[in-house]
């Protein structure tokens, strides 16, 4: 594909390098996240641009986490050999709904040990923290328009957003997330070595 606007350079050290990777899910998670980080980054060192930021900011962590929610859904079902599918929509209640309950069924029927590392405590943070991102943006248009599509305006009511803050909260669900996916990655690893030794 020729394109003079996405294309590779003499400055070698600015090409991205792109379809590298058998499953590139990954990549668009850490890199909605990792944008967001350094942009929060950058305002609290500078205190500055904080008005104007924060909007991209929201939306590559919202996006973060719609993505994360996702890859886990797909690598669950096919370790429960039902296919290779996620939700198409961007409502994360409904889809943090689906992948615990993907991960339930999982520790129900696999590997009960789950339990002692995915905790109480680290679901109901993942709840918590999503939810509060679910009554300022259900449907991921919050953070991108000023206004809903039925003229609405975005954002009602809300005064202040303090980005340190969300950060930190963002950092926590990470962390909460990384053991869903550490998990099915283990277990379908596994299964893989199964296979490959024993067969289907």
């Amino acid at each position: 594909m020729s394109n003079s606007l996405f294309s590779g350079d003499k400055d070698w050290k600015a090409n991205a390098c792109l379809n590298w990777s058998l499953d590139t899910m990954g990549l668009y998670i850490e890199g909605y996240r990792e944008a967001a980080d350094k942009l929060v980054h950058d305002v609290v060192e500078s205190g500055t641009n904080q008005d104007i930021l924060v909007f991209p900011i929201s939306f590559l962590y919202r996006q973060y986490i719609e993505l994360q929610l996702k890859h886990i859904i797909r690598e669950s079902r096919i370790f429960l050999e039902e296919g290779a599918s996620f939700p198409e929509h961007h409502r994360i209640n409904d889809l943090w709904n689906t992948a615990n309950s993907l991960m339930a069924r999982i520790i129900k029927d696999h590997d009960q040990s789950i339990n002692d590392y995915i905790t109480k405590e680290d679901i109901q943070a993942i709840k918590t923290i999503i939810t509060e991102f679910v009554k300022v943006d259900p449907e991921s248009f919050a953070f991108r328009y000023p206004k809903d599509k039925k003229g609405n305006k975005n954002l009602e009511g809300i005064e202040h957003i303090n980005l340190r803050k969300l950060h930190d909260q963002m950092g926590i669900l990470k962390e909460k997330l990384d053991k869903y996916y550490l998990c099915v990655s283990l277990l379908r690893d596994f299964q893989d070595e199964m296979r490959a030794e024993y067969g289907p």
